[in-house]
This record gives structure tokens, sequence and C-alpha cells, in this order.
């Protein structure tokens, strides 16, 4: 089935392409990052460097941008940055023909003359596919990791990147890597050395200011993937715990898909909680964020959105890409905290085990992560002392 949606896959854009005979001359250059929204806060501030590059030089740049966290860009960004933006629903573009159809003319009719690709574990039904149907002379990107491309689809992108950056470490912190791809594509120094937003930005006064306490925990008890949740009794044991010997309250945040996971949650917990799950945007959640005293979750992108304002974050982990995501070097966050399975401590203190085992994700239960485990932290490293 996968080889037939595939197929499918490569003859939308090869029509896309084939049926557009108008096509723009211009010189212009596009930057793609449609990957997750953890993905895109580690990138996010090489975007004003990347535009320095001597390939963008007195030209157009447009961009291709993951939809799902427009307004996180929007925050920081305006969007007259680029020339123009085509923001991704990746959900139609993999399940729907005539967006991938659309979606695929337009970027081929801009004729572009460069496409920089960033991203270094490539996925050739997404990125690899737009790079392909915008049909430039130049293309540069990383030499890819095989984590989103299938045995059968190695193929796929061979001769599509006329310019590819090696990776001779692994595993590599998310946002080193990214450092070293801008520094390869402008021939400079880069000067960015944290995730955190600058003074400049303005988080939005969410409508639940005045509903929030002087004291709370952010706690995320969903995930976008089912195979990466912890129990929501682990979740209330610890939270139950944090506020009986310090009387943080609870605030439940995430996407309306995680409803489920907060009704979970309610039926272990015994205090009452502020439930914000569905209810805010990204931007508002990196707000409420910035105000509690510590947040509790999963591995999802919101222990990287509470890395942008230097919010304390217990984060449970599974050993999954270890290295790439966590945990956080303390030169770029201090404030980041990685809990993983004890089954696992000698494996993720080798390097040579690590880069053979956990380079990718690793099927582990999250739930051998305990909340003994998470209250042992909390203690031993005194975190809550208010």
């Amino acid at each position: 089935m996968n080889r037939i949606k595939g197929f499918i896959y490569d003859i939308i854009t090869f029509f896309a392409c084939i049926v557009s005979q108008k096509r723009n001359k211009t010189e212009k250059v596009l930057f793609i990052r449609v990957d997750e929204i953890g993905d895109y806060i580690l990138w996010r501030k090489f975007i004003l460097e990347l535009l320095t590059a001597p390939v963008c030089h007195q030209k157009e740049v447009h961009f291709v941008g993951n939809s799902a966290w427009k307004s996180l860009f929007e925050l920081e960004f305006d969007t007259s940055i680029f020339s123009k933006i085509h923001w991704l629903n990746k959900n139609l573009y993999k399940t729907s023909i005539a967006y991938r159809y659309q979606f695929s003319k337009c970027i081929y009719q801009e004729g572009y003359s460069a496409v920089i690709n960033p991203t270094y574990s490539r996925a050739k039904r997404v990125d690899d596919s737009i790079v392909k149907a915008a049909k430039a002379l130049d293309n540069y990107g990383f030499i890819r990791n095989n984590e989103n491309y299938l045995d059968y689809e190695q193929a796929y992108d061979k001769n599509l990147y006329t310019h590819l950056l090696p990776i001779f470490e692994r595993p590599v912190f998310e946002f080193n890597r990214n450092k070293e791809f801008t520094q390869w594509i402008t021939k400079q120094p880069s000067q960015v050395n944290d995730v955190c937003f600058s003074a400049a930005v303005e988080l939005p006064e969410t409508k639940y200011k005045y509903a929030l306490p002087s004291k709370y925990l952010v706690v995320f008890p969903g995930s976008r993937s089912p195979k990466r949740i912890w129990s929501a009794s682990y979740f209330a044991e610890v939270c139950n715990y944090i506020f009986n010997r310090y009387h943080l309250t609870v605030v439940l945040a995430g996407a309306s898909s995680d409803i489920h996971y907060g009704e979970d949650f309610n039926k272990y917990y015994t205090h009452p909680t502020i439930n914000l799950i569905g209810s805010t945007t990204l931007a508002e959640t990196v707000s409420v964020i910035k105000g509690a005293n510590c947040l509790l979750s999963v591995d999802t992108g919101s222990i990287h959105m509470a890395a942008t304002v230097n919010c304390l974050s217990l984060g449970i982990f599974n050993g999954s890409q270890y290295g790439r995501f966590s945990p956080y070097p303390q030169n770029i966050s201090n404030k980041i905290i990685s809990a993983y399975p004890t089954s696992i401590a000698n494996d993720i203190a080798n390097a040579t085990v690590v880069k053979d085992k956990y380079e990718h994700i690793v099927n582990i239960d999250y739930n051998q992560v305990t909340p003994a485990q998470i209250i042992a932290i909390i203690e031993k490293e005194n975190l809550f002392n208010i």
C-alpha cells in the first residue's frame, strides 16, 4: 500500500510540472522547512543569517513553512521577511490529491533557481517532493539520515541535490546541526547561541491571564503520537505530590486532539485543575508557559517551547534520537531536565551504542520512566524552592 501511495504521489508531482507550461523566469531562491514545532524552534533563529547567504544575494527569497506553526513564526517575524510565503498543510498534502497537485504546480511555476532545504531527516513524500517539483538548477541540503525514507525509496533523491553537507558526527544536538548548516550556506560564523525569544518579541496576553494563579505547573498530558504517551496515572501521581508539597496548581495544555488525555488525567488527579487543552493558540501557549514555575511533559514540542522562554521543564523521554533533541546542552539551556528509563542508562552513556541504537525512534515504553524517578529529581535538584 505504501508503494502504491508513493507512486501516486510521484505521478501527481510529474503532472503538476508537465501541465504547467508557464514558468516564471525571475531568479528566486526557495527555503523549505516543513517539519514539526520542535524542529522549527531549534532552527528559527538562524533565518536572518541564512538570508545573508551569497546564494540569496539580490534575489527574491520565498519560503515554504508548515502551517501548524504559522502563529509562532508570525509572533517573531514580519511576513515581509520573505518575498512570498507558501504555508503547507501537511495533512492535506499527504491525503488530498487535489491539494498536492495545486501546491506542486504553484511551486513549479515560480521558477526557482535555487532551493535550500535545511532539514536533516528529509522525507521523500514531503519536503523532497517539493524540492523535486521546484525543478531548480541548484539544490542545497544535508546528506540525510534514513529516518523518513523507506527502504524502497532510497534512490528517490539521487542527483536531486547539487550541494550536500555531510555529517561527520552523530549524535549532534539539532540546534548545533542547524548552526553548522547555516555557516555552510552563509560562509560566515553564526552569532546565534540560544533558542530564547528576544526581548523585542511581545507574547500575547492570553485571555486566561486572570484565571492563572501566581504559582502553577503546566502539564501536557498528551502527544501527537499514540506511541509517545506517559500514563495519565503517572502524570497525576507526580502532580499530586507537587501540589501537596509545593502547592502548585496544575494548568493542563495541549491541542484539541489531547482533550481525552486531559480527561484521563482528571480521573486520577485529586485537586482542581485549570484546563486549557484546545483553548489556546501556540503563541498563547508559550505565554502561559512563560509564567509557569515548571512544565511537565512527555517528549513533544512543548519542551522546546519552554526553552524559548527559559521555563524550567521536566521531560519524559524513552531514548529515541538521544543527543539530537535531548538532553539539551547546558550552554543552550540549563532549564531542561530530561528523564530516561533506568533500563537504558548504560546504553545512553556509551557514545558508540547511541549511534548504533538510538539515532532513530526506538520502541521503548515511556512508562519505563516512573513517577518516583521524577519526584526524586525534583527533590535532589531542589527544583521548587519557592
